[in-house]
């Protein structure tokens, strides 16, 4: 159970992170520089990111269902019997909630814009691309943001189950 609990925190903590330094810190930045900045470091990052971010939330949710596995066996339905239960489901729904999101939304829509990216590369946008390339850099900026939510109320909830239900 130790090994679990520390494989859960690290990736957690890793995904928590990696989620507080786009939305706060890279994004805005890279909106302010221009997208003759943003798209080759996006894509330059997209590669090695999204394996990463994949890999981890397999590890997240592998132990987080072990590990309630081993805390109620044989009985998920005493998870709603008490606080502890409610906190461990709202954070694995909040957890659902950031793959349906990062992998179901974000990742195509990141697929569109690097597409679109390329096919202007060497030339500047015409302004039908141009609007299409802000449309999806705006999305992708929502999208980033309601992740970061699940991902806030997944760690918050996580932390109560542990320390204060």
């Amino acid at each position: 159970m130790t090994v679990l609990r520390m494989l859960h925190i690290l990736f957690g903590i890793f995904v928590g992170g990696t989620y507080i330094f786009l939305v706060f810190i890279l994004e805005p930045r890279l909106r302010r520089l221009g997208p003759s900045v943003q798209t080759p470091l996006m894509r330059a990052l997209m590669p090695i990111l999204t394996p990463v971010m994949a890999t981890s939330f397999i590890i997240i949710i592998g132990t987080g269902i072990a590990m309630t596995l081993m805390a109620v066996p044989g009985a998920f339905s005493s998870l709603w019997s008490s606080a502890w239960g409610w906190d461990i489901t709202i954070g694995f729904l909040a957890t659902i909630g950031i793959l349906v999101v990062g992998f179901g939304l974000l990742t195509p829509t990141g697929i569109r814009l690097d597409k679109l990216g390329r096919s202007i590369t060497g030339r500047p946008p015409t302004p039908e691309e141009g609007r299409q390339l802000q449309a999806l850099s705006e999305r992708v900026t929502r999208l980033s943001q309601v992740n970061f939510i699940f991902v806030a109320i997944a760690i918050i909830t996580m932390v109560i189950a542990r320390f204060m239900s």
